[in-house]
């Protein structure tokens, strides 16, 4: 006996359910009243902001716990480096429940050693429920340093530059300086010049003149220090050639210096044919040093004019091996 139906009064959906019941005042008769029963209001949700983990210097992942009110609810943080926020997760939706529900969502493109705030935000049909707000500080990036130097290798005496970054938090306006160890490399690290500051990006410039032998160089800032960076130099050579002999047998004298003196150091004669060099002949520097150079000198037979040079290799390791210019010898 009862018969159900919904009716809708003042925009709520109402229960309707109709039973029999004895009419007052009649005796015996029968009729039927209806007795409307309205369901709860909908809740509006409730949010908890939890603690932030996993942070790193660019990213964290920022916990809390909802309580849907029996609706489907969205769910995100808002975040920033001021309590004014300026930035907002990715959403999750939450299906209709009414427990609370804990919550985690990550974010990532932060600054590094930085301190930003946030709070759980959670919004359903009914209401929209904010968190109170927390902070948490991302990480700091370790600095480190990196540096190249050319030319490399450079001509005994000649400059090079040495370039590099400083990387991480903290890497603009900070001192630099250029240390170096010569060749054998058993001396401690040594500083060259003044310390240079970084650029805005954490760059830097280093000029040295005057680069004599084997060296290696690094750059410190604070406590960190680059790889060390291995600098060559080339033996200075100075080549002469002159035309001698007759026409039946023709020669060329050649003759040189080596700077600096690299005595008994091996001379290689080359000629350009086509596009490679070729040793044509070779001699041995001589055993005495004038004016911190030394000398060498070889005939050499020749029968067509061409393109020469010298290349000077090294007895020790201060230096490595050089080349001369290249001379044009004419034969008549």
């Amino acid at each position: 006996m009862g018969n159900r139906g919904h009716v809708t009064g003042s925009g709520l959906p109402l229960l309707v359910k109709l039973r029999r019941v004895l009419l007052a005042g009649a005796v015996g008769a029968a009729g039927y009243c209806l007795v409307l029963a309205a369901p709860a209001l909908a809740a509006a949700p409730t949010v908890a902001t939890g603690a932030a983990s996993a942070v790193t210097y660019q990213s964290a992942t920022l916990a809390g716990t909802v309580n849907p009110g029996g609706h489907s609810t969205e769910v995100y943080f808002q975040y920033g480096t001021t309590s004014k926020y300026g930035a907002q997760s990715a959403p999750t939706e939450l299906p209709v429940g009414t427990t609370a529900v804990a919550i985690s969502i990550p974010i990532a493109g932060l600054s590094a050693g930085t301190a930003y705030h946030y709070r759980i935000v959670a919004t359903n049909v009914t209401a929209t429920a904010l968190g109170s707000d927390k902070s948490f500080t991302t990480a700091r990036i370790p600095l480190s340093l990196a540096i190249t130097a050319a030319p490399n290798p450079v001509s005994f005496g000649g400059a090079i530059t040495v370039e590099g970054t400083l990387s991480g938090t903290g890497n603009a306006n900070a001192a630099v300086q250029l240390q170096q160890t010569p060749f054998p490399y058993t001396a401690a690290f040594s500083n060259v010049g003044n310390p240079e500051l970084t650029l805005a990006n954490g760059t830097f410039v280093v000029n040295v003149l005057d680069v004599t032998m084997n060296t290696q160089y690094r750059v410190v800032s604070g406590g960190v220090a680059s790889p060390a960076v291995l600098v060559s130099d080339s033996l200075g050579v100075v080549l002469y050639a002159r035309a001698t002999g007759t026409r039946k047998r023709p020669t060329v004298r050649f003759s040189g210096t080596i700077d600096p003196a690299e005595q008994s150091a091996r001379i290689a004669f080359e000629r350009l044919v086509g596009t490679n060099w070729k040793v044509i002949s070779g001699t041995v520097a001589a055993g005495t040093i004038v004016n911190g150079v030394v000398s060498f000198a070889k005939t050499v037979r020749i029968y067509h004019s061409g393109f020469f040079r010298a290349l000077v290799l090294p007895v020790e390791g201060a230096h490595v091996s050089g080349y001369s210019q290249t001379v044009v010898v004419r034969i008549k």
